[in-house]
Order: structure tokens, then sequence, then C-alpha cells
């Protein structure tokens, strides 16, 4: 058996070794959306497996705090005398990373980061995300669910592929809006001396990037892709034009082997390489026709 949860229709599904679906449950996650790092308050992806279950025999609503029965029963009542608790009842399934680097050990380490699936109280929402990077579940589900588990059985949380984006490169950060992340890899922001203006990275909330562009004095780009971006260039070269146009160029050039888009017109000169004949490119940049 497998568990499968999908945060886009916010759904818990156990299926059976052929994939037959067994059983399917409504639930929340977070309400900050996915992602892996400590701190950050979401709902962890890919692969997981169940490290502990905790709370077998409990009454239903019985209320785990450090995931120690408290000996209190969730009510109301209690409810109105705490309400700062994140309420985690009935039932604790305790998941761990399995993807090293993505999911599992240091600042990304699901099971350091205490993300369980867990009972909550009735009265709030399900299939919606609304947690704080758990997964919750209502009791009786709950309840239901981890009758039928073992530990070390495999759950894989999956979300929607998330689109390309370019965000302007901060030193060696570039700013993503929910936190910095620095760049690993072979790409690589080049010094500011050689560019004009600001360097910008195509970026995944996953944490790929995909490639770094920037302006040269001479009036050119300054690109480095990496492979999975190379398919999406054009989305930076669309925020590279309108940062020249910022800068009042009238026109910018790329040396590659096939024009970007159809935009881009072929300009004298070219270069043998290591890499084949490569030709230079130019956008005018006051035609309207051009990316914006």
């Amino acid at each position: 058996m497998h568990i499968t949860i999908d945060l886009a229709t916010q759904t818990l599904t156990l299926l059976d070794s052929s994939g037959t679906a067994l059983c399917s449950y409504p639930v929340s996650t977070a309400s900050r959306g996915a992602g892996e790092q400590s701190g950050s308050y979401q709902t962890p992806r890919g692969h997981h497996r169940v490290r502990a279950l905790i709370g077998a025999g409990r009454p239903m609503g019985a209320v785990f705090r450090g995931r120690r029965w408290t000996g209190e029963v969730y009510s109301p009542e209690l409810a109105k005398v705490h309400p700062e608790r994140d309420w985690v009842l009935t039932r604790i399934i305790w998941l761990s990373g399995a993807v090293p680097g993505f999911n599992r050990f240091g600042s990304v380490d699901t099971m350091s980061r205490y993300i369980y699936i867990h009972g909550t109280p009735d009265d709030q929402p399900m299939g919606v995300p609304a947690s704080h990077g758990c997964i919750r579940m209502r009791n009786a589900d709950v309840d239901a669910l981890f009758a039928r588990l073992k530990p070390g059985i495999e759950v894989n949380i999956v979300a929607p592929e998330v689109d390309w984006c370019v965000y302007p490169v901060t030193s060696k950060r570039p700013s993503l809006g929910f936190g910095d992340t620095t760049l690993r890899g072979p790409l690589s922001p080049v010094t500011p001396d050689v560019l004009v203006g600001r360097q910008f990275a195509l970026w995944q909330e996953q944490g790929r990037c995909g490639g770094l562009g920037g302006l040269t004095p001479g009036g050119a780009i300054w690109l480095q892709l990496s492979d999975q971006g190379v398919k999406e260039a054009e989305r930076l070269l669309a925020v590279l034009a309108k940062e020249a146009r910022i800068l009042g160029w009238q026109h910018m050039d790329i040396l590659t082997a096939k024009a970007p888009t159809p935009d881009w017109e072929q300009a004298s000169g070219r270069v043998d390489s290591e890499i084949g004949r490569l030709y230079r490119y130019r956008l005018a940049l006051h035609d309207a026709s051009s990316p914006a």
C-alpha cells in the first residue's frame, strides 16, 4: 500500500500495490502552499515514508502536545480556554522525507519539521489549504486511515507544477518574495562591474534555477541557461528587454545559433565557436511587437 496526497485537489488517497484506490479523504494542507524549508509553514512535497504511528487506543478527539496525549479530549469549551493552540487530535501519522537534500536532512528535513497527518477540530475546513504545514483530516477519517497503516509505508505528496518566474538577483540570492534562496550548481552571478543594470534569475518555487541574465555595456545580453531553463529562455529575455528599455536602449543583441523568438532579426556578424557557428541576433526595443 501507499498514500498519495494531492495538494491541488486537497485529497488523500490510500492505494493498494496495483494502484487501485482503497479509500479517499478530504484534507487540509498548508495555507502558505508547498515548500520544504524549515520555518516556511508550508507542506513539503515529494516522496516520504510513515516514520511513526502515535495515539493507538486513545479516545476520539484526544489532544496531543509534543506527540504525547495530554489526557484531554477536545471540546469547544476547551478551545475557548486555549485559543492559541494549533490542535493535533486523535491520531498522529509522522512523516519522514525520503529524498536527501529535497525533503530530508538539513533545513529541509520533513521529520524535524514535525510534519504530521493528524486529526483536527470538526469545525475546521476540509478541502481547502488552511494548516500550518501539516496535513489535517477529520477525526473519524484519520482514525480509519491510521488503523490500516504500518510504519514505513510510502507517502507521495504531489503539487501542481509551478510556473517559471523571473526575479531580480540581489548579491548571490534571487529575491523570491517568499524568502531568499541561495543559487546552487553551475550557474552563478557575475561581478556587477561587467553588467549594466540588474541581473535576473529564471526560477521555480521548487528551488530550480533555469538561468541567469543581465545586460553588458556593449549593448548585448549576458545569459547562462541550465538544461531545465532552455525552453523557458523567452521569459528571461522578455524581462531583460524590459530592463533595457528602462535604461534607454534602442536595441539589444544576443549571440546564439538560433533566434530566441521570431521578434529577433539576424544582424551582422558570426562566430565559429566550440559549439558551432553562432550568429548575432538583434531585438529592436522601440518596436511595440517586441516582448515586454
